[in-house]
């Protein structure tokens, strides 16, 4: 999908970081975006600031994790719209650092809604719309955390690792269809997805590591994403520290873990 000027593309989680940056780059291109977001105040902000642009943007309050609200949205997106060419699932949220039997039930749920379930019926609520346009694209937001496994953060790989497994299988099942499956997986991504998350305890020191293990801007990432869509690609890394991750879980898939362990008490003890 070389020029995406005209396009009509859906961006979950468009309020702030990556999303926000998606928006006013692919605005920038010329296309419609079409944003959503569980908080309104942050929404507005990113459309307000496209619309004051020039650009063509609409924004909805969308709970990514209620899928009540996903196939509502749906039905009121295509009355209005008749169509999208390009759906981005950025959409979610983490936990701080906790052992997996301390995490509550409620958090353990919450983070599988929005982290999996908002991807995957997302997808099925816009599969077949995609399905009757010349080209499509869905984008699905992994992490270098679908990846590899890491301790304290059992709850959130969990769902990395399940939306790499999805966009993968519906690769596969889409290769002789117009729509173009793209996985990512950004490494550290300077946003405020550890300062919004759910933290148990010493959020300061959970958020000190984050953020020093945030090493590219949320618009470089948005500038490789966007790429990744023009250029079709089925799997996109971002940031240095994603290709090293990637390369490190490729030549030693098992042995990565002590590997890692060795590697975080040198970086952050």
């Amino acid at each position: 999908m070389k020029n995406l000027s005209g396009k009509k593309i859906i961006i979950t989680g468009a309020g702030s970081g990556m999303g926000r940056c998606l928006a006013f780059q692919l605005s920038d291109m010329g296309a419609q975006v079409f944003l959503t977001d569980v908080n309104q105040q942050t929404l507005d902000e990113t459309c307000s600031t496209i619309q004051a642009k020039g650009g063509t943007c609409k924004s909805y309050l969308v709970d990514s994790g209620n899928e009540k609200a996903i196939f509502d949205f749906r039905d009121a997106f295509l009355k209005e719209e008749q169509h999208v060419d390009v759906l981005i699932n950025n959409a979610g949220m983490a936990l701080g650092e906790i052992k997996f039997t301390d995490v509550k039930d409620e958090h353990l749920k919450h983070i599988f809604n929005v982290n999996l379930w908002g991807v995957v019926n997302f997808t099925r609520a816009f599969l077949p719309n995609l399905l009757t346009r010349p080209e499509a694209s869905i984008v699905n937001l992994s992490s270098v955390f679908g990846l590899v496994g890491v301790h304290t953060q059992v709850p959130y790989c969990t769902t990395k690792f399940a939306v790499r497994g999805f966009s993968e299988s519906l690769r596969m099942e889409l290769s002789n269809t117009n729509v173009t499956v793209t996985c990512v997986h950004p490494g550290g991504i300077k946003t405020n997805i550890a300062r919004n998350g759910i933290h148990y305890s010493n959020a300061d020191k959970s958020i000190a590591r984050l953020d020093k293990a945030a090493i590219t801007s949320a618009e470089d990432a948005a500038t490789i994403i966007i790429n990744g869509i023009r250029n079709k690609k089925n799997k996109v890394l971002i940031g240095r520290d994603a290709w090293f991750i990637d390369r490190v879980a490729r030549l030693i898939p098992v042995r990565y873990t002590r590997f890692f362990l060795w590697l975080e008490k040198k970086m952050f003890v």
